[in-house]
């Protein structure tokens, strides 16, 4: 959910239900096309890795390349069903209310934050585990070559880009754990406004 988003759903408080409602649900149509954006681009990003690291395995057979290759599909299946489960979560969005859609919201938030925090500790390991896979195939499985091969690729302009694509990645990681962060306070923030205004209604009701 965008600042605009959060915006937007503060503004609800104001409206009348039946504008509200078509809000809600326009809210929840783009979390839900946002999921299912990500889910793509994460079968992508699966395919991609655990077809390289089949065809290593294969093509360059030996101890090293298929432990590596074998970790790598591991690590890539778990951060995968993670994300599964927040895909799954887009869609339990309740929009029967203003704050029901906020509960739904804050659980929605919580569990993304735990999926960038998977992603980003899991990432390190990950970048390891593909070098010497790389370097495992490069050498044909000679594991006493794999360190000479790393430092004859390690200053090649390929191995540069590849590093700052990493680093890039990484960082964008890093935006998005402190998007998530700014947008559950929001979020957080909301609900104890909507909260305070229905004591206040209610106590002048009484």
């Amino acid at each position: 959910m965008t600042d605009p988003d959060l915006q937007r759903l503060a503004d609800l408080w104001t409206q009348p239900d039946a504008g509200g409602q078509e809000a809600f649900e326009a809210l929840a149509r783009k979390a839900r096309l946002r999921g299912r954006i990500f889910a793509w681009l994460d079968f992508a990003a699966v395919a991609i890795i655990l077809g390289g690291a089949v065809l290593g395995m294969f093509m360059k057979p030996g101890a090293v390349t298929t432990v590596a290759a074998i970790a790598l599909i591991v690590i890539t299946v778990i951060v995968t069903r993670k994300r599964r489960q927040i895909k799954q979560m887009t869609r339990a969005l309740d929009t029967a209310g203003r704050q029901a859609f906020i509960e739904t919201s804050i659980s929605h938030a919580n569990a993304n934050l735990r999926r960038t925090r998977l992603s980003l500790a899991f990432f390190p390991f990950g970048i390891v585990i593909a070098l010497i896979f790389k370097m495992s195939v490069r050498t044909a499985g000679h594991s006493e070559l794999m360190w000479a091969a790393f430092l004859e690729w390690a200053p090649s302009p390929r191995a540069i880009i590849d590093f700052i694509l990493l680093a890039l990645l990484f960082a964008w990681g890093l935006r998005t754990l402190w998007r998530i962060k700014r947008e559950l306070r929001g979020l957080e923030a909301l609900r104890s406004a909507y909260a305070e205004e229905a004591e206040y209604e209610d106590a002048t009701a009484a």
